[in-house]
């Protein structure tokens, strides 16, 4: 950390005396006598140039930082990935705030701030008015944050700046020095600052997430590390630290005695078994103190965790603690360990998430069937959310050390027992803003030994002390499963996460009926699992219990835990089962049997589809399909584009037959034109796998991936081209398209969010000229050339889909990147190739003709209006095009445009569906053919999927099919060249309740259905 420098008359004038070596000037020699000192910030009348210290606190250059919109009529949401910030504006949004943080580690605690600039770009204003600036006094996560999180007691009443906001467009600043001082002394919290203004005005500000750096929020800071008794009263005790200046003199006024009392109570004493530092022994100094690194060592003796690895004897201020509930890793032995920093404390004014210091470290030593095979670390380098390292090391006892490994490995040591790659971490780790799982106040709560949530209390190390600790509700049959449950499966299953289930404990449970576990599992239907499950969580009946049939499960994503699991746990299934068995049926809810309403349901799609009777229709005024039940007629008839005949009535019976397993989170499968024996299946991460005769191939056709960030931290190929910003983001490898003379050429495309940037892509490869099952991955070839490279992100809304057209052109969708306020989505902008369809002359690179034209427009623009047209597919007999397009919070719809149509608008951002998302707008764009609404629980999330052409099933001929990968369902209906007929749910004909993330269609025009869990299927007739 850079320290400030004092010279000449500057030190002089802030009582420092000459440091050895220092040169002095005429009128230096003077001291400062003790009495009042100056107001904050005068010293700088007195600074040289090389004794003040200025630095910039940007995204991207220094530090972190951290920002967020906020809607009030979306109180349990925020978008911390849009480009933009916004305040004010009442519409159903609602009124909006902002909330940004600076990381001030470069800025050192104690120096005088002589002057803190806040600076926004602000892009959008219609008339003047002042922005509020607020300072936040409660903890946030960039992602959770949300209106009703914050809360209005989360930030002071009163303003501490003001911005004034003109209309238009440019640089906007205020003073905020009295503010950052506060921080930067620790009498007040960092927890940044919330931007605010009356509602009915809008402002729309560039926020850290856009690529121009000189747009981005930043936060200037000039500041001085000299005097603090003789700058401003508050900062006792600090000395100048620069090689002009010795410590500084002056008196030490009574404020400055009452500001080294409060620094004494905020550093709480770091002790523990390990030692004790007190801030009445003056300031903290930890000379043996590990730095914070970004990379980990080759090594395990490399990490400084052990004085001798020979003897496995830890470094000082290390700590061995154990979990009250074990994480199950299938019968492994582990101890696990954990250095904090000693001049430090670990948050816990939030008892569910702590948050650890910069410097912290855990480790975990396993060993299985009696050897050392793995030691884990993960450690957090920085202040940010995802400022942390995780890696693992592989025990070599003949070099009597652990090296460190990223691809994982199998069988380690000769036992059962497999490492994991370093990319598998964040699957566990990634969906709580703490990132650790066996080291908080539930997990310490015991009488065991190794530290405990009394021995943390007392050594100081909390922030707030809690020496009886956290205990799970209920008797110690409910206590042992809700336990196993929370430790086990509450990393992945809690409210920032997954959103079904949820089995994280919380330190307001009081009662078993009011944890998550209870209120989200018993009595709930299942989304997740196959026929023969009654409930998430039967009571009195563990064997049709979700939660205990995936935990008895093996072989799939489905099991629980998800990864890194091969072998049942059946202690801990044996615990949750006792509990379940002894429980009763929710207080009116009817016990071993599902709801009336998903009886319902279930009957009626079963009605629909064995009769092709619907009991709605067409909207007379859009000719869109509003019920997933609908339909005009119900005999199935043929449609133009050759149908069925006659001979059918209705839909067919169908199944889904497992063809493949073990996919990484597959999202699309296609084959070349005409190759009847391979099908190409795209993982999300960067890797093409084969299935060839119906067998997938353990050698990938092509691996691309780079990792989960952008830029990627470490690549995870050889090849790093893909990456996406989080393990949960919507980007990665999303598409592929075969030339239609692939079989001579080897020509071929793909959809993906590029490393480093995220920047949506759609880049040529070629297949190996030697080889058919693999790619050609010569530097030439990777990519041969991109047909385009678009700024994005890939966070969200990335579209993904690649399909040649009748035509001979490549068609590819491309969705808004999620810009917010949806008003400003750049899916109506025609210079933009967000939120469209595009067409494209492979040969050229150019749009074709039949583009849309006109000044400015981009040439590569087929359709626009859409937000995000995760997929969509050509009818290879009619040629018309069928696009899914993904909604926002209330409709998703299905447009269906006539072959050789194009240059429509669909609406988005004016329209969601068929109805305005602005009350009163002035409607626009082509309605939809169907649309299926969230609150019917029909809508969620709509995926595209295709016209069957197949041989296999001919009564489905003619037919679209597709669902939603949000609610688990299935359709299919026949378009007739103006109208939806025979629209009718397939859910319960094809029994399945896993996510369908994308279909597929394979050469011979059989289709096939990909689930996220890593699952293929192949639509059969019954």
């Amino acid at each position: 950390m850079r320290r400030g420098v004092l010279a000449g008359a500057a030190a002089a004038a802030l009582g420092c005396s000459g440091g050895p070596g220092a040169e002095r000037g005429a009128g230096d020699d003077g001291d400062v006598e003790a009495g009042e000192p100056p107001a904050l910030g005068a010293a700088s009348l007195a600074l040289s140039s090389d004794g003040k210290v200025c630095v910039t606190l940007q995204r991207g250059t220094r530090g972190t930082v951290r920002d967020a919109t906020l809607w009030q009529n979306a109180a349990a949401w925020n978008d911390s990935t849009s480009p933009n910030l916004s305040t004010g504006f009442v519409s159903r949004a609602g009124h909006r705030r902002s909330v940004v943080q600076f990381d001030l580690s470069l800025v050192p605690a104690g120096a005088t701030v002589v002057s803190a600039t806040l600076g926004f770009h602000q892009t959008h204003k219609l008339e003047s008015s002042e922005l509020s600036v607020h300072r936040v006094t409660v903890p946030w996560d960039e992602r959770t944050v949300s209106w009703r999180s914050l809360g209005d007691g989360g930030f002071d009443a009163e303003s501490v700046a003001t911005i004034a906001a003109e209309a238009g467009v440019g640089a906007r600043a205020t003073d905020v020095s009295p503010l950052v001082q506060t921080w930067v002394l620790g009498t007040a919290e960092n927890h940044g600052v919330l931007l605010d203004e009356a509602p009915a005005r809008l402002t729309n500000l560039r926020s850290s997430e856009i690529e121009r750096a000189e747009e981005r929020p930043r936060l200037e800071v000039c500041y001085v590390t000299c005097s603090d008794g003789v700058m401003n009263g508050h900062e006792a005790g600090v000395d100048c630290g620069g090689p002009h200046c010795a410590p500084c003199v002056g008196a030490t006024t009574g404020a400055s005695s009452a500001a080294t009392s409060s620094a004494a109570t905020s550093s709480a004493a770091t002790s523990s078994s390990t030692g004790a530092w007190s801030a009445a022994d003056g300031p903290c100094v930890d000379p043996d103190a590990l730095p914070p690194d970004p990379s980990p060592p080759e090594r395990l003796s490399e990490t400084g965790l052990y004085a001798d690895i020979a003897t496995r004897s830890r470094a000082a201020n290390t700590l061995e603690f154990r979990p009250a509930y074990e994480l199950w890793s299938d019968g492994a032995s582990k101890r696990r360990f954990v250095y904090l920093p000693r001049c430090s404390t670990v948050d816990t004014s939030d008892m569910d998430h702590w948050s650890l210091p910069v410097g912290t470290r855990f480790w975990k030593e396993f060993r299985a069937e009696g050897v050392a095979v793995e030691t884990r670390l993960i450690h957090r380098f920085g202040p940010g959310i995802d400022d942390w390292l995780f890696a693992a090391y592989a025990w070599d006892p003949s070099r009597n050390d652990a090296f460190l490994v990223e691809e994982g490995v199998e069988d380690a040591r000769g036992t059962r027992h497999d490492i994991p790659r370093t990319a598998d971490c964040w699957e566990c780790h990634g969906k709580l803003p703490e990132r650790i799982l066996g080291f908080s106040a539930l997990q310490l709560s015991h009488d065991g030994p190794g530290e405990t949530m009394a021995s943390l209390s007392r050594a100081g190390w909390l922030t707030v002390p809690r020496p009886r600790g956290v205990r799970p509700p209920g008797d110690a049959e409910a206590a042992a499963a809700l336990g196993y449950l929370h430790a086990n499966c509450g990393n992945c299953h809690n409210s920032t996460g997954v959103a079904t289930l949820r089995t994280r404990l919380l330190a307001a449970n009081t009662t078993v009926e009011s944890t998550d576990t209870y209120t989200t599992g018993v009595g709930v239907t299942p989304s997740f699992w196959e026929s023969g499950v009654v409930h998430r969580i039967t009571a009195g009946d563990p064997a049709s219990s979700a939660v205990v049939r995936r935990m008895a499960h093996r072989g799939t994503r489905a099991q629980m835990p998800s990864i890194g699991s091969d072998a049942v746990d059946a202690a801990g299934l044996a615990a949750v089962s006792a509990w379940i068995d002894g429980l009763r049926p929710p207080a009116g809810a009817a016990g071993g049997g599902s709801s009336g309403a998903a009886m319902s349901s279930a009957s009626a799609s079963s009605a629909s589809a064995s009769s092709g009777a619907g009991a709605g229709g067409a909207d007379p005024g859009t000719g869109s399909s509003s019920s997933g039940a609908g339909g005009a007629g119900g005999a199935g008839g043929a449609s133009p584009g050759g149908g069925s005949g006659g001979a059918c009535s209705g839909v067919p019976r169908l199944k889904l037959t497992q063809i493949a397993s073990g996919l990484e989170a597959p999202l699309f499968l296609t084959s070349p034109p005409g190759d009847r024996s391979r099908m190409f299946v795209l993982e999300k991460d960067g890797v093409v796998r084969l299935i060839k005769d119906g067998v997938l191939q353990a050698t990938p056709f092509l691996d691309i991936r780079g990792g989960t960030s952008c830029p990627p931290s470490r690549p995870a190929s050889a090849h790093p081209l893909v990456c996406t910003p989080s393990p949960t983001a919507e980007g990665g490898l999303l598409g592929m398209a075969f030339h239609p003379s692939y079989a001579s050429n080897g020509r071929f495309w793909l959809f993906y969010t590029a490393a480093p940037s995220g920047n949506v892509t759609i880049a040529e490869l070629r297949r190996s000229a030697s080889n058919p099952d693999v790619a050609d991955t010569s530097a030439a070839s990777l990519p041969v050339r991109k047909l385009l490279d678009a700024r994005h992100g890939g966070w969200n809304h990335a579209g993904g889909t690649l399909a040649f057209g009748p035509d001979g052109h490549l068609y590819a969708s491309v969705g808004d990147a999620a810009v917010t306020p949806y008003s400003t989505s750049p899916a109506k902008d025609l210079s933009s190739p967000l939120g469209k369809i595009l067409r494209i002359n492979v040969d050229t690179g150019l749009g074709p003709s039949g583009n849309l034209t006109g000044e400015g427009v981009n040439p590569l623009v087929w359709d626009h209006g859409l937000r995000n047209p995760w997929r969509f597919s050509f009818d290879r007999r009619t040629g018309d095009l069928y696009i899914a397009d993904v909604g926002q919070n209330a409709w998703e719809e299905l447009n269906i445009e006539p072959a050789g149509t194009g240059r429509r608008n669909y609406g988005w951002p004016t329209m969601e569906g068929n109805h305005c998302v602005a009350a009163g707008c002035s409607r626009v764009g082509v309605a939809p053919a169907v649309e299926h609404s969230h609150s019917s629980g029909e809508g969620g999330s709509i995926t595209g999927g295709y016209v069957y052409r197949g041989a296999a099933i001919p009564c489905l001929q003619g037919r679209y099919v597709y669902g939603d990968y949000g609610t688990h369902r299935f359709w299919t209906l026949r378009w007739d060249g103006a109208t939806v007929r025979d629209h009718v749910e397939i859910t319960a004909d094809l029994a399945s309740s896993l996510p369908a993330a994308s279909f597929g269609e394979d050469a011979a025009g059989e289709l096939h259905v990909v689930m996220l869990t890593g699952e293929v299927f192949r639509i059969d007739p019954r």
